[in-house]
């Protein structure tokens, strides 16, 4: 079934609308959205390899606009709207997950979070929210969001529309291999910053 899903969203990915479907769907993944734009960032560069750049800058200029929205988010509407965000994300106490973040000492494991999160499919609006409402610089905010995000994208979208079909075709054989890869990334990722956490835990005393 995941199989067809994955086929089905390469065929719609060739749509002329898709690359306004791309644009609101990384604005808004950035802000409240939870389900990664990967989902159609990968189909899209399979389906139009030739336009990989329009797909890398649609996605990388659409998601930096949507990281400053929740920055903002943070700064002046946080207790309107930013806490409704988290709760929506399943954080029942945005206080406790803020906490970590009010001494100077965690800035430095807030920015490799940051960094950490901006360049993978965790979720990036919620400390994008957060570091408005510490009052974290917003210009390395911007800086991290642009960087983090943009170079994502732009692997996707250069690899995928270049092995695309190489891959997509190991995906139909080996469909099971995939998807154990995909988990097992997810798994490294979360692991290392767990890890980070144990080795370092004086960066995250409130």
């Amino acid at each position: 079934m995941l199989k067809d899903l994955l086929n089905k969203l390469i065929r719609l990915a060739g749509h002329k609308l898709a690359r306004y479907f791309l644009a609101v769907w990384c604005f808004f993944e950035n802000i409240f959205f939870p389900f990664p734009s990967d989902a159609i960032v990968i189909p899209m560069s399979i389906s139009k390899p030739k336009k990989w750049f329009e797909t890398f800058m649609i996605a990388s200029v659409a998601a930096f606009l949507g990281s400053i929205v929740a920055y903002a988010i943070g700064s002046f509407m946080f207790h309107k709207l930013g806490v409704l965000i988290f709760e929506l994300s399943g954080i029942d106490d945005p206080k406790k997950f803020l906490s970590v973040f009010y001494k100077k000492s965690t800035m430095i494991a807030f920015v490799i979070i940051l960094f950490v999160s901006g360049f993978t499919p965790l979720p990036f609006n919620l400390l994008a929210i957060t570091s408005g409402f510490v009052g974290f610089n917003f210009f390395l905010f911007a800086a991290t969001a642009l960087f983090t995000r943009s170079s994502r994208y732009f692997l996707l979208t250069y690899l995928f529309s270049k092995y695309g079909p190489k891959i997509q075709r190991q995906i139909d054989k080996n469909f099971a291999s995939f998807v154990m890869w995909v988990i097992g990334s997810f798994a490294i990722v979360i692991a290392g910053m767990y890890l980070f956490y144990i080795k370092f835990p004086q960066y995250f005393v409130a």
